[in-house]
C-alpha cells in the first residue's frame, strides 16, 4: 500500500535527482567549511602535533556531517566531535576501533580481545543504545557498521555526531552517526609503517599467589610479545593537466597471539567462592577452571555414583574430591591477518561536472582456540540392562531385578567428562565496496550529485570439536547391546542413528576418540549481506534568487534527496551448525528527503546570529505497510560573536529489516523452568510444585490437572520444550525521540580558545527486545505480568509447554541522557609575553557526565537503571562520567611534538548494591549475594604518550606509549552461578589487560 503511494513519486525524483552523501565543494567552500568544523563549535580529539600534511595528497574534497546543505560556513546545531588522524596514529593504524573507544560516547570495543565467534568484526555502539542503532558512513555514503574495511593510513578525521539523524541519513540513525573521512587524491608515493608490542611486568601478588595454590604455572616476570605489524602504501597520479587524478593503496597487519597463561592478571579465571562450601561467602578468591572428573557421575534413584579409581566396572559413593580445576588457556589476543586493497578515480569531466569513483576491498583472518574441558551431560537416559559395558554390581544398582534382560531401566543421569580437548575457530570476512558519483552546479549556487553505491559483507566461521544439537545423541551412545560380541548402540540396531558409536561410561577412559568424534563435530556457518544504493541530492542557496530574511544577509539554504536502497541478507549453516537460522530475505526502501536552513537575522544587536534548520523524510519499507515519517528541527541563536546556543528535536523510527527478514530457529529440548508441572522424582532436592491460583494466568485448571500425568521435567523443575528464536515478521517500526541542547563559547578575548557544552536525551520507544525466557516463569506466575506469560505456549490438552516464543518484539524502551563537556584551547606563549621561541601548545579535553541509562525489555515492568554500575543484569560498567584529555607541545626548533593523553573512566559499583529492587541484592539460601571483593570498581585513569618528529621533507617517525605506568586493571571473579565480568577477570573493553602497548612508526614520502 504504502509501495503503491510513493513508487511513481520515487521514480520521478530518482531519475532527476541521484547523487552521494558525500559533497565535493570548490576551494573557496572547501575553506569555509573546513574552519567551521574545528572552529565554531565542533570539538575536535587530537594527538601530538604532526610534521606538516602529507604533500602528496589532495583534501580539495571536504564532507560535510549532518547535513545535506552546501552553504560556506555552515555550521552544525548538533554535537559533533572530531577525530583527527594524529590521534588514530598514536593508537594504532591497525586498531582504529580501539581508537574509536577511547571517545566517551562511544561503547567501548573488544577488538582482539578474546575468542568470540563474531571476532573480526567490530561495530560502533554510540551511548549504549546498540550497534544497529549507529548508522556508519564512509565519506558521507553509507557502509556496514564495521570499521574493519575502513584504511586506517587513509582516515583524514572521523566525525562522531551523537543523536537522531534519521531525517538526514535514514532509519538507522537512532543514536547518531560516525563518518570516516578518507584521502582519495595521491600524488607520488606514500608508506606507512608501524609496529607495536606488548610489555609488562606480572607482578600481580595476589593472581601469583593463588595460582600457585591451584597449580597454575608461574608466568615470566616480564612479558614481551603480541606483536602487532602494520605497512600501508599509497599512490597516485594527476593526469590531463590536472583533471583526471587516479589513486591506490594496499595495506597488510598481522597480530600475533597471546595467551591468558603469559600475563599475571589472566593467569587462572578467578571465582569468589572456593570449592565445596555450603554457603558461598563471595569473600574469597580463588583460581577456578573447567571442572573435571575422571571417574564419571551417574544419578540413580537420587544416589549419586562414581567408577572405581582403579579402572575397574565397580560403583562407589561419589566423591566430590575428585573434581579438579583444568586450568584454561584461551587467547587475550587472537591470530590475525587483513588485506585493505582499494583505488580512487576523480575527474573534471567539463564545465563544473566532477566523477568520483572508488572500490575498497578487505579480507580478514583470525584464529582462536579454546583448550576445553568440559562433559557430556544426559538428565533422562533409559539404559538397557543388558548394556555389555555394565558389570553385574553395575547393572543391579541401575536394573535391579532386571539386570542381564533387554528392558530399560528407570531414567538414570549420567555425566562423561572429556579432558582438554581443543576448539579451533577460523572467522573469516571478505568485505567489498564501490561506488561512483558524479556531481556539478546546475545553475549559480544550486548543485546536484547522483551516486551509485554497492557493497557486500561475507561471514564465515568455522569451529572443531563442537557438540551438536542434537541433544539425544549422548543418551543414544548409551543405549548399547552386544551383536556378534560387538557392542552396537540399539540406534544403530534398528537405523534409527546408522552412525551412533557406544560410550563406555562404566570405567575411566571409556570415551574413545571415535565416540568424541561421533558426539562433536565442525560447525560451519555464513552470512552475507548486500546493499545497493542509488540516490540523488539537489542542494543550495537560494540568496541569488530573493530568498533571504530582510534580517540577513545568506539566503535561505535547502537540500532535496531521493534515496532507493536494496538491502539483502543471507544465512546458512552446515555440519554440526546445520540447524544454523537458514534465511534469504530481502527489502527495499525509497525515500524523498528535504532539509531547509534559514538564517533569520544576522549581526544585528543581540543576534550576531539567529538561525533554524529542519529537516523530513518519508520512507517506504517493503517490509513494512506504513509509510515512516521521520522529521528534525534545529536551532541557534548566536547574541554576539563568540557566543552561541544551539539545540535540535530528532523524530526517528527504526524500520526492522534484518529482525523481521530472518528466519525462525527452533531448538529442541531446550530445558526451561516450569513449576506448575510436578517436577520427577521424590528425593531432597525436589523443587515445590505451584498451586492452581499461582499458575492461573494463562492455562485452564483442566490444563494444570492434566499435567499430573507429565513426567518429562527434572528436579528443578524444568521441562523440555522447543525454544524459537530469530526474525518476527510481526515487529512494528521503534521510535526514537532525540533532544539536544547545549552552547558554543569562543571568547574573543581569549583567543584559541573554545568550550561546547552540551545536553542530550535519547528515548527509544517500543525497542527491538529478544525475549529473555529464562525470566518469563518468575515474571508471569510471580510478578503477574502477562506479557511474559505468552512467551510460554501450552498444549491445550496436555498443559504441557510446548514452545518458547524468545523472538524480537516490540517490548522494551530505552533511555540514554547526559552531557557532553568538550574544551579546547591553542596557546601561543608569545601573545602572553612569556617567550619567543617556545613553540605553540594545545589542550584539548571530552568529557561526557551520563546522567541516565535504562533499559525495559517489556511493557509494565521495572527498568533496569544500570547508570553507574555493573555486573549482573547490568553487565558491562555504565561509569557516570569518562572523558580523554591531552596536551599538546608544538616543537619550535623541528617540525614535530610531543604529547600526553590521560583517559579516564568513573567507578562504578555492583549492580547488587542498587537501590533499584529489581537489580539489588537478593540473599539466597546457599549465597549471601554480597561481594566484598568488588563492591566498586574505582575511577580509572591511563597514561598515554607519543613522539612526532620529521627527520627531512620525505620522513616523519613517531614513537608513542599506551598505558604509560602497565597498569594493572580491576579484579572481577565470578561466583557458582553468575559471570559477572568478563572471562578476562575484568571488562577488557573498559580496562586494560595486555600491559603496555610500545608502538614506532614511520611516514615516507615520494
Amino acid at each position: 500500500m504504502g509501495t503503491a503511494r510513493l513508487s511513481l513519486l520515487g521514480g520521478a525524483a530518482l531519475a532527476a535527482l541521484m547523487a552521494p552523501a558525500a559533497y565535493a565543494q570548490n576551494n573557496e567552500q572547501n575553506e569555509a567549511t573546513a574552519s567551521t568544523s574545528t572552529d565554531q563549535g565542533t570539538s575536535t580529539i587530537s594527538g601530538a602535533p604532526a610534521p606538516d600534511d602529507d604533500k602528496n595528497t589532495d583534501k580539495s574534497d571536504i564532507v560535510v556531517t549532518g547535513t545535506r546543505i552546501v552553504r560556506p560556513n555552515m555550521v552544525s546545531n548538533a554535537p559533533i566531535t572530531v577525530v583527527d588522524e594524529t590521534f588514530l596514529r598514536e593508537r594504532g593504524l591497525a586498531r582504529v576501533e580501539d581508537a574509536l573507544s577511547q571517545i566517551p560516547q562511544v561503547t567501548p570495543m573488544l577488538g582482539l580481545q578474546g575468542n568470540g565467534w563474531t571476532a573480526g568484526r567490530a561495530g560502533i555502539n554510540l551511548r549504549r543504545l546498540g550497534v544497529g542503532r549507529t548508522l556508519t558512513l564512509l565519506n558521507g555514503q553509507r557502509m556496514d557498521n564495521d570499521v574493519g574495511i575502513v584504511p586506517g593510513a587513509l582516515i583524514e578525521r572521523i566525525d562522531v555526531l551523537t543523536g537522531g539523524a534519521s531525517a538526514v541519513y535514514g532509519s538507522d540513525a537512532v543514536a547518531g552517526v560516525v563518518n570516516f573521512i578518507l584521502k582519495r587524491r595521491f600524488n607520488g608515493l606514500t608508506l606507512d609503517a608501524e609496529a607495536s608490542g606488548i610489555q609488562h611486568h606480572n607482578d600481580n601478588a595476589t593472581m601469583l599467589r593463588i595460582g600457585q595454590a591451584a597449580g597454575y604455572r608461574r608466568p615470566a616476570d616480564w612479558f614481551f610479545g603480541g606483536g602487532n605489524f602494520y605497512a600501508s602504501l599509497a599512490a597516485g597520479k594527476d593526469l590531463f593537466d590536472h583533471k583526471v587524478n587516479i589513486s591506490g593503496f594496499v595495506t597488510y597487519k598481522e597480530a600475533k597471539p597471546v595467551r591468558f597463561s603469559e600475563l599475571d592478571t589472566t593467569l587462572c579465571p578467578l571465582r569468589v567462592n572456593p570449592l565445596n562450601v555450603e554457603v558461598f561467602r563471595n569473600d574469597t578468591y580463588a583460581c577456578d577452571g573447567s571442572t573435571y572428573n575422571p571417574y564419571n557421575r551417574f544419578s540413580v534413584n537420587n544416589v549419586d555414583y562414581a567408577t572405581a579409581r582403579d579402572g575397574s566396572r565397580t560403583f562407589r559413593p561419589y566423591d566430590v574430591n575428585d573434581e579438579t580445576r583444568v586450568p584454561r588457556d584461551n587467547f587475550i589476543q587472537r591470530a590475525d591477518r587483513t588485506v585493505n586493497a582499494g583505488g580512487f578515480v576523480s575527474a573534471d569531466l567539463f564545465a563544473d561536472v566532477k566523477f568520483n569513483g572508488s572500490f575498497l576491498f578487505q579480507h580478514s583472518r583470525q584464529k582462536a582456540e579454546i583448550a576445553v574441558t568440559d562433559a557430556f551431560y544426559t538428565g533422562d537416559v533409559r539404559i538397557n540392562c543388558d548394556n555389555p559395558f555394565m558389570s553385574a554390581q553395575q547393572a543391579q544398582i541401575i536394573c535391579g531385578a532386571a539386570a542381564g534382560t533387554t528392558a530399560l531401566a528407570d531414567p538414570a543421569t549420567v555425566i562423561v567428562w572429556k579432558d582438554n580437548f581443543i576448539q579451533k575457530m577460523q572467522p573469516m570476512v571478505w568485505n567489498w565496496r564501490a561506488s561512483a558519483a558524479v556531481s556539478g552546479t546546475v545553475i549559480d549556487s544550486i548543485r546536484f550529485e547522483a551516486s551509485y553505491l554497492r557493497t557486500r559483507d561475507i561471514f564465515r566461521n568455522s569451529t572443531t570439536n563442537t557438540y551438536t544439537y542434537d541433544f539425544d545423541q549422548f543418551a543414544r551412545s548409551l543405549q548399547v547391546r552386544n551383536v556378534n560380541g560387538v557392542p552396537t548402540c540399539l540406534a544403530k540396531i534398528d537405523g534409527t542413528d546408522p552412525a551412533c558409536v557406544p560410550v563406555d561410561p562404566f570405567r575411566t577412559g571409556g570415551l574413545t576418540d571415535a565416540a568424541f568424534s561421533y558426539l562433536t563435530g565442525t560447525g560451519r556457518s555464513w552470512q552475507q549481506n548486500d546493499l545497493t544504493v542509488l540516490m540523488g541530492v539537489l542542494s543550495g542557496t537560494l540568496g541569488d534568487y530573493g530568498l533571504t530574511s530582510p534580517l540577513a544577509t545568506n539566503g535561505i539554504g535547502f537540500a532535496l534527496v531521493a534515496e532507493q536502497r536494496n538491502v539483502r541478507s543471507q544465512s546458512r549453516g552446515s555440519g554440526v551448525w546445520d540447524i544454523w537460522t537458514q534465511f534469504d530475505g530481502r527489502a527495499r526502501v525509497r525515500e524523498l528527503a528535504g532539509e531547509i536552513d534559514i538564517p533569520l537575522i544576522e549581526k544585528r544587536p543581540f543576534f550576531h546570529e539567529l538561525s533554524i534548520n529542519g529537516g523530513y523524510r518519508i520512507s517506504d519499507y517493503t517490509t513494512y505497510e506504513k509509510l515512516v515519517h521521520t522529521w528534525k528541527v534545529e536551532g541557534t541563536w548566536a547574541p554576539t560573536e563568540g557566543l552561541r546556543f544551539r539545540g535540535s528535536y530528532n523524530r526517528s523510527l527504526r524500520v526492522p529489516v534484518l529482525e523481521r527478514l530472518e528466519a525462525e530457529n527452533r531448538y529442541p529440548n531446550t530445558f526451561a523452568l516450569d513449576l506448575c508441572a510436578p517436577p520427577r522424582g521424590n528425593g531432597a532436592n525436589t523443587v515445590q510444585r505451584y498451586t492452581f491460583d499461582q499458575c492461573s494466568i494463562g492455562m485452564t485448571r483442566a490444563q494444570y490437572d492434566a499435567l499430573t500425568n507429565y513426567d518429562g521435567c527434572n528436579t528443578s523443575g524444568q521441562c523440555p520444550a522447543i525454544l524459537i528464536n530469530g526474525g518476527n515478521p510481526t515487529l512494528q517500526p521503534e521510535r526514537g525521540r532525540s533532544i539536544t541542547a547545549g552552547l558554543v563559547l569562543q571568547p574573543a578575548a581569549v583567543p584559541g580558545f573554545s568550550a561546547t557544552v552540551d545536553w542530550y536525551s535519547i528515548t527509544i520507544d517500543g525497542a527491538f527486545e529478544w525475549s529473555r525466557w529464562w525470566q518469563a516463569f518468575d515474571q508471569c506466575y510471580n510478578k503477574k505480568i502477562e506479557f511474559w506469560c505468552g512467551i510460554y505456549r501450552r498444549d491445550p490438552n496436555s498443559g504441557q509447554v510446548k514452545e518458547i516464543d524468545a523472538r524480537y518484539s516490540n517490548s522494551g524502551q530505552t533511555k540514554s541522557r547526559g552531557v557532553d563537556v568538550n574544551l579546547t584551547y591553542n596557546l601561543d606563549p608569545r601573545r602572553l609575553g612569556i617567550a619567543d621561541n617556545a613553540g605553540t601548545f594545545n589542550l584539548n579535553f571530552n568529557g561526557t557526565l551520563a546522567t541516565k541509562l535504562s533499559r525495559q525489555f517489556a511493557p509494565n515492568t521495572p527498568k533496569w537503571e544500570c547508570n553507574g554500575y555493573f555486573g549482573f543484569a547490568c553487565g558491562e560498567p555504565s561509569p557516570k562520567w569518562r572523558h580523554v584529555a591531552s596536551v599538546n607541545w608544538a616543537l619550535p626548533w623541528v617540525k614535530g611534538g610531543i604529547g600526553l593523553t590521560w583517559r579516564y573512566t568513573g567507578s562504578t559499583k555492583i549492580s547488587k548494591l542498587s537501590k533499584d529492587t529489581v537489580l539489588a541484592a537478593q540473599p539466597r539460601a546457599n549465597n549471601a549475594d554480597t561481594y566484598p571483593l568488588f563492591e566498586k570498581l574505582p575511577g580509572f585513569s591511563y597514561f598515554d604518550a607519543a613522539i612526532n618528529v620529521a627527520v627531512n621533507k620525505n620522513l616523519d617517525l613517531r614513537f608513542n606509549v599506551q598505558n604509560l605506568l602497565d597498569k594493572d586493571p580491576p579484579m572481577i571473579g565470578f561466583d557458582e552461578f553468575y559471570s559477572i565480568g568478563q572471562d578476562m577477570n575484568t571488562f577488557p573493553a573498559f580496562y586494560t589487560v595486555r600491559g603496555r602497548t610500545l608502538r614506532v612508526g614511520l611516514t615516507a614520502r615520494l
